[in-house]
């Protein structure tokens, strides 16, 4: 009984520790929902849509290499916030003159900003390391914000500037850029109180891991030698595969979407009602599932995930009516992969490797996103949505083949 009360008062202090992170959280996630719907339809209002494709394709190249780049400087400082910090105010700082250039600017300075988001993915592992028994709950809570995050940047974006205002620097547009800007500073001081658990309560992890949370932390000797760190992160590949070709074929929707809803629904205020409805689904399920990713295995559910994927971009291949499309964008799919992912690299590896792991993770994502992006863009140009969407689809097929085949003995390989 009193073991019971001393439990609840230590969730009921948790969370509220936690209650201003996650409101800096909250209000990041904003800024990627906004600038989404800002950057994409003033790229094609600029330079149509191959302007687009590479407005998304070219920063996620960017963020290939970031995200392991400051996957390893976390690793070596030992600090994963310090990197965070850095990066949201650096890329919030970047958005301000994007209303004043032209396409090639534009991109130019997302490249540039991208360079620095990819040390925000490193969120996802302080969130993962708050509580080895929970990663799952832990990921959730945050992607309950990135939910809710996402669809109000998007709705701010769709009602802040009129579709016709694109194209040049419109007084809407640089004020909805700075607006913007101001919300990535505020995440970054709500940030700062996010606490990061230290080295030596990590390496100890190691020691007390029960025996049914597998990880690598007795797998990265051979006979006694010490396995180089490529080589322990190696054995992960089919999870780096399947993750690149996933998102490749996502992407060629994702690239489109606010033009294609703004398109379906016929300006840009409903476009913005469709990106606020994913979101809320995105917000409001993301603590269920993080809590379902703790209670069942983690294989299981990213075969569903990836499942997930390939059905919704054959709904959007065959352009059902409008509604049925809708509902295809509604199920957060991005957010249960990366609840999934994060949690089984997290647990398959040792604490010295986590920040690599989750950057090769991310890095996956934005390889196959960024060329997703680019394939779009260039298909677009001769061929209808529904034309774009179907070869996304057989990519997506092809990332959940891998992972069917690669956990068909329920886990991925380990040794």
């Amino acid at each position: 009984m009193v073991r019971g009360m001393v439990n609840e008062d230590a969730a009921v202090a948790s969370s509220q520790r936690l209650a201003l992170p996650l409101a800096g959280s909250l209000a990041y996630h904003i800024t990627i929902g906004l600038p989404f719907t800002l950057v994409l339809l003033q790229a094609g209002a600029l330079g149509g849509a191959r302007a687009v494709g590479l407005v998304v394709g070219l920063p996620m190249f960017m963020m290939v290499a970031s995200s392991s780049f400051w996957g390893s400087m976390a690793d070596r400082w030992r600090n994963r916030k310090r990197v965070v910090l850095l990066s949201v105010v650096l890329s919030s700082l970047l958005v301000l003159p994007m209303p004043f250039v032209g396409t090639w600017g534009l991109i130019g300075l997302r490249v540039v900003q991208s360079f620095f988001r990819g040390g925000i993915v490193h969120l996802h592992t302080l969130f993962a390391e708050l509580d080895a028994s929970a990663r799952g709950t832990q990921l959730g809570r945050l992607q309950m914000t990135a939910g809710f995050g996402w669809g109000l940047g998007g709705l701010l974006g769709g009602l802040l500037v009129p579709v016709e205002e694109y194209g040049s620097a419109s007084p809407s547009l640089m004020a909805a850029f700075f607006v913007n800007s101001a919300l990535g500073i505020f995440a970054a001081a709500a940030l700062m109180q996010l606490r990061e658990r230290s080295w030596v309560e990590q390496e100890q992890e190691l020691d007390t891991a029960p025996d049914d949370r597998i990880t690598l932390a007795e797998e990265i000797s051979d006979g006694g030698v010490p396995l180089p760190p490529l080589a322990v992160l190696w054995r992960l590949w089919p999870l780096w595969t399947a993750t690149a070709f996933l998102f490749a074929g996502y992407q060629t929707f994702l690239s489109f979407a606010p033009i294609f809803f703004t398109t379906l629904t016929g300006n840009t205020s409903k476009m913005g009602l469709v990106m606020l409805a994913s979101g809320l689904v995105h917000g409001v399920t993301a603590t269920w599932f993080g809590r379902l990713a703790d209670q069942h295995q983690r294989e299981t559910l990213l075969r569903l995930v990836c499942l997930g994927f390939v059905a919704c971009m054959v709904t959007y291949t065959l352009n059902p009516h409008p509604l049925i499309v809708i509902a295809a964008f509604l199920p957060p799919i991005w957010m249960a992969f990366d609840v999934s992912a994060t949690s089984l690299v997290a647990d398959r590896l040792p604490y010295h490797l986590r920040g690599r792991g989750v950057g090769i993770l991310n890095s996956c994502m934005f390889l196959g996103a960024g060329c997703g992006a680019l394939l779009g863009g260039a298909l677009r140009y001769s061929m209808s949505f529904e034309q774009v969407f179907g070869a996304g689809t057989l990519l997506a097929a092809v990332g959940f083949l891998i992972v069917t085949y690669a956990t068909r003995s329920t886990e991925i390989p380990r040794a």
